[in-house]
């Protein structure tokens, strides 16, 4: 049956109409003529449309008849139709539940930096550079220069360096019990689109697995995170299995002074490195009666070192480079809407001196071990003029590292504060089989020249903001020191001027975020000072060096001493 339409509704609002005072009508009573002829020609319009639905009606009901004699196919007909508004149904639900979820950041951010820094004489690094040859020498050539003189103070600034960094966000929810999330994100410096950066003697300046998000490369748009998680309980007690490409980045509290929300899931003192892996999580809130509380296994790959790796012993049956690995815990012991206090601890097995990486480095360097104790006992090095890359690749297994982090976090009548502390604790168990860490004695585990003791480091980071109210922004300070063998996976942090958590020194940082448009667009202005105290901070290589006690031989690569980075950020968020 196909509907017609009545002239009952159209009567009665006329009649109503009708039934008003003049004025009860914008425009009195002309208005009101002028309405009664609309309704006049709306009921002709009317009329003729049902004319036209009886005939098509007729129209149909002779044409399913004359189906039915030949066959009954009017009732194939209606089936196909069924089963049509079913499919429909289907595809509905399917892109209702199925769709994939898009959100993009996109911040373009100024840095200015300005660096006091130790360096070798020009002189003497001429003088060694002269020996790039590719002729053999000894350590001992070197004293063919005599008393080696002091490090000389450099000055290196960058008043202005732009980069842009997108990420676009990727969120599904097939199932209450499963959902899907990715991450494609690019960071680019403005002017340079090579991705392999010029050797600098600082950890980021290999471009890495753990770095390549964070640190300003080339334009190529790569996967930061792509994980699938699976939900459901085990007696009452809800749990999540998780695995696939980790969202290790920008963990809590390093939200805090960019008005943002937390990013990954590794407290960012300890872990702000991109890496593969799985995860198990228990909500334990309800069991333990604490508002929060949860309770998460983590196991991750930092490097990988068997057949199908690429790397140079991957098919080699006497290679003994074994996979790096993290596992570890990360335990909310509390949390509600203002307050939350976390524990995490990661253990890496088998640190190996380097990840397989991209660089350009002024020369190269080979050894001979003579005597076949492990140890080189002569050099050749050959100068790199055509600025040629090298890929990187890790030569030895240098020990283990054990990291725990405490956070509280909270915040008092509009005023936001935060407390972490973290602790290092290496093991050293071989040496780096790389000629240039060799030579230059930066060849253990936080340990130089062969030596093999265990260290222990600390680290404090703490902040506090408040709200300024008149402009609707924030303003907040946040100060971290670290010891001489503090040392944590914090390569991954995103800022140009280098890791601030990974300091073995002070780091002091004021900054002022205010938001526009419903804080979809952030503008963040701010200084960072940073006053190292010894040197490789960041580093696992080499026994860090008090910065007023380097030799030329410590700095033939620059060594900060002091930095100031201004920065101007400016975030789109949707």
């Amino acid at each position: 049956m196909i509907k017609r339409y009545g002239l009952a509704s159209l009567a009665t609002l006329l009649l109503s109409f009708q039934g008003l005072p003049g004025d009860a009508v914008a425009g009195g009573p002309v208005a009101s003529q002028e309405l009664v002829q609309e309704i006049e020609m709306l009921k002709s319009i009317v009329m003729d449309l049902n004319e036209r639905l009886a005939t098509a009606e007729e129209t149909l009901q002779l044409s399913l008849e004359q189906q039915n004699k030949q066959g009954g196919h009017g009732q194939e007909l209606q089936d196909e139709l069924d089963d049509l508004d079913k499919r429909v149904s289907s595809t509905e639900e399917h892109s209702t539940l199925d769709k994939l979820n898009l959100s993009a950041d996109l911040e373009t951010r100024l840095n200015s930096l300005h660096m006091d820094a130790k360096g070798m004489p020009l002189s003497l690094q001429n003088g060694i550079m002269s020996m790039a040859n590719g002729t053999p020498f000894t350590k001992a050539a070197l004293a063919a220069f005599g008393p080696l003189p002091p490090p000389e103070d450099q000055n290196i600034d960058n008043n202005t360096i732009f980069d842009t960094r997108i990420r676009v966000d990727m969120k599904a929810r097939p199932a209450d019990s499963l959902s899907f999330v990715g991450r494609l994100s690019a960071n680019k410096v403005f002017g340079d689109s090579s991705g392999v950066k010029w050797y600098n003697g600082g950890p980021n300046a290999v471009t890495m697995d753990g770095n390549v998000h964070s640190t300003g490369s080339d334009s190529a748009i790569r996967l930061e995170r792509a994980f699938f998680t699976y939900f459901d309980d085990i007696n009452g007690i809800p749990y999540h299995f998780s695995v696939g490409r980790r969202p290790a980045l920008d963990g809590a509290p390093s939200e805090f002074s960019n008005a943002s929300t937390v990013g990954g899931s590794p407290m960012a003192h300890g872990i702000n490195w991109q890496f593969d892996g799985a995860s198990l999580g228990f909500n334990l809130a309800e069991t333990t009666g604490i508002e929060g509380s949860a309770f998460k296994i983590c196991w991750g790959n930092g490097f990988e070192s068997g057949a199908g790796s690429g790397n140079s012993y991957s098919f080699s049956s006497s290679s003994d480079v074994n996979d790096m690995q993290f596992a570890g815990w990360i335990a909310n012991l509390y949390e509600d809407d203002k307050t939350k206090v976390i524990n995490m601890y990661a253990h890496a097995f088998d640190v190996t001196d380097g990840f397989t990486g991209l660089v350009v480095t002024p020369f190269t360097m080979s050894g001979m071990d003579i005597n076949g104790d492990g140890r080189y006992d002569s050099y050749s090095m050959t100068t790199n003029t055509g600025g040629y890359i090298s890929r990187t690749e890790p030569t030895a297994n240098i020990g283990d590292i054990d990291i725990v982090t405490l956070l509280g976090q909270s915040e008092y009548k509009d005023i936001g504060f935060f407390a972490d502390m973290a602790l290092s604790h290496t093991r050293p168990s071989g040496i780096s089989m790389s000629p240039m860490m060799q030579f230059f004695g930066t060849d253990g585990l936080l340990n130089s020249n062969g030596e093999q003791f265990d260290r222990t480091g600390y680290s404090v980071w703490a902040g506090l903001k408040a709200p300024v109210s008149w402009t609707e922004g924030t303003i907040g300070f946040e100060y971290n020191w670290g010891s001489q063998y503090w040392l944590g996976f914090t390569g991954g942090e995103d800022n140009i001027a280098g890791s601030k958590l990974a300091t073995r020194g002070s780091v002091y940082e004021i900054f002022y975020n205010q938001p526009f448009v419903d804080n979809k667009l952030v503008l963040s202005v701010g200084a960072q000072y940073y006053d190292y105290e010894y040197s490789g901070s960041g580093s696992p290589m080499g026994d860090p060096v008090k910065i007023s006690e380097l030799t030329s031989l410590d700095s033939f690569l620059p060594v900060v001493d002091t930095m100031w980075n201004y920065y101007v950020n400016l975030a789109y968020r949707w």
